[in-house]
């Protein structure tokens, strides 16, 4: 398969998929629809065992959604979800949860906004020590609505995820793993080594196996099936009431001003953190 944002590269079991999206790796628009094709080549091909999620970019595994493209999408009605209580992220983020093989995200840089949505949806996240998590959104005027603020309260408990989402601050690996958002942090050296040797264990498991754990797993947290797509409902009402209000719509016009370049995008949450001074 050919893609223009991923790279594929299989071998004995494993699916590497390598994010590429340059100059600073956005989510894009093609990236999304790649991302939902490629589902359903690894749905056609149980041979493959294992997925692993990284980037081209040493800096950035996922910057955030691309601002430009998501005012267009907005201005667009033919881009908007066809059902109201489900968006398109939310739905890439089911989709990748729901398919047969183990999902790995392998982090080595930044990861924020519908990066992050996306990666908590796979099965396990691994990161470097000097990755950074980010959810940008609320700073913005604005709530992590591609699933982020559902699966982050799932993940880190509601204290916890109140203070991801809200402060819009970068939060280092050992802080994720410590909130219970990762896997685990581990020293950059060590990272490859480490999902390399779990993935050479994983490829192993046959797909009965998986399933069964699996089946165990879906048994154990059947009750929190309505409750997550009422979250998502949730989220879908909160991005259209702050689309009806000035706040988001004139942080999209300021960051479009500014430009979404590497050097505004290193530390995001200070350029943010200008605008609302300035304002």
């Amino acid at each position: 398969m050919n893609f223009e944002t991923l790279r594929l590269r299989e071998e004995s079991g494993r699916l590497n998929v390598t994010l590429s999206n340059p100059p600073i790796n956005l989510m894009s628009v093609k990236m999304v629809q790649e991302l939902f094709q490629l589902t359903g080549f690894l749905i056609e091909n149980p041979n493959i065992r294992v997925v692993v999620l990284d980037s081209a970019d040493p800096e950035f595994f996922v910057a955030h959604f691309d601002l430009e493209q998501m005012e267009e999408s907005m201005r667009d009605p033919s881009k908007a979800s066809k059902y109201p209580d489900i968006n398109v992220l939310q739905s890439l983020g089911l989709a990748w949860q729901n398919l047969p093989q183990v999902k790995i995200a392998k982090v080595n840089g930044r990861c924020r906004g519908g990066g992050f949505e996306f990666i908590l949806a796979m099965d396990m996240i691994f990161a470097s020590k000097r990755s950074v998590f980010c959810f940008p959104e609320a700073s913005a005027g604005f709530v992590a609505s591609g699933g982020g603020a559902t699966r982050t309260a799932l993940a880190a408990g509601p204290g916890r995820a109140l203070e991801i989402l809200l402060s819009s601050r970068d939060f280092t690996a050992e802080e994720a793993e410590r909130y219970g958002v990762i896997n685990r942090a581990l020293p950059d050296e060590r990272l490859d080594q480490y999902v390399n040797d779990l993935v050479g264990r994983l490829v192993l498991r046959s797909p009965s196996v998986v399933a069964m754990h699996r089946e165990v797993f879906r048994r154990a947290f059947q009750a929190v099936v309505d409750p997550l797509f009422s979250a998502f409902a949730a989220e879908c009402n909160a991005f259209r009431d702050a689309l009806a209000g000035d706040e988001l719509q004139n942080t999209i016009r300021w960051h479009r001003g500014i430009g979404q370049t590497r050097e505004t995008e290193l530390n995001l949450p200070d350029t943010i953190s200008r605008m609302l001074a300035e304002r």
